[in-house]
């Protein structure tokens, strides 16, 4: 009598996350995982040149900048390999623009105005495909089935802030944007119940009708939190890298 001995198991043979890295130039995409020294040479080489450069927990987030693209990119880099490239605002790399040229004409009038930076990472929701494995009594072999589930995956990105009185804006990382979003003004949002205190800042903004993310802004410490569909927490610095002042 042939005997069929049944596993009482599946076999997880492949997955495959539904979203991509969002964000990152085509030009350099090839550089993500290269070492930190190798990938820095073959940026000077394609033309960038380094502007600055913040630590966030565990990563070194560093700006390169493209004169002949235009083109403005943050390096995210964990234990010496570059972990993600983003293409940010170009203001980040100290480039003119026209929200920046607003922050400093509102600034110049306004004392009570503030626009920060800030670079840290966080978690999203997305979908993985799955290959299973299951075996077949009947057909006597392992039969495969596709599912998808729902899972959520890190990301590092930047998010601006610009705080003018009694209203302010936000924009964000594209890791930060979900697919269906209200898509604001060139990637801005408007802030909604801002409060600016001497110790913290708070607010909240509308990426959706289901999906209205809280922030929260240490004054003391720097520290950033976004709570939503999306999580986020990193450090800000105050806008302005050529007056030499870091904290706000």
């Amino acid at each position: 009598m042939k005997m069929h001995r049944r596993p009482t198991c599946f076999l997880l043979l492949a997955s495959a996350t539904f979203t991509a890295a969002a964000g990152t130039p085509p030009d350099v995409a090839d550089l993500i995982d290269a070492r930190g020294a190798g990938g820095e040479t073959q940026l000077l080489s394609r033309g960038y040149e380094q502007r600055d450069s913040n630590v966030v927990r565990d990563q070194r987030f560093t700006f390169w900048w493209s004169e002949k693209r235009r083109q403005c990119i943050s390096v995210s880099t964990v234990d010496g390999s570059y972990a993600s490239i983003q293409s940010v605002p170009v203001e980040n790399c100290g480039q003119s623009g026209s929200a920046s040229a607003l922050a400093s004409a509102t600034s110049e009038r306004d004392p009570s105005s503030l626009v920060l930076v800030c670079y840290g990472g966080g978690t999203r929701p997305t979908l993985k495909a799955e290959t299973r494995y299951a075996w077949d009594d009947d057909k006597n072999k392992w039969r495969a089935s596709d599912s998808v589930r729902a899972t959520t995956e890190d990301f590092s990105s930047d998010v601006q802030l610009e705080l003018y009185g009694d209203h302010g804006r936000i924009h964000l990382g594209a890791p930060l944007v979900p697919p269906i979003n209200s898509r604001g003004d060139h990637g801005w949002w408007e802030l909604d119940n801002l409060q600016v205190g001497p110790e913290r800042i708070t607010a909240s903004y509308r990426l959706n009708g289901m999906n209205k993310p809280k922030l929260t802004v240490d004054r003391r410490s720097g520290r950033i939190s976004i709570e939503g569909g999306t999580t986020f927490s990193g450090h800000c610095d105050i806008g302005d890298y050529g007056g030499g002042q870091r904290r706000f």
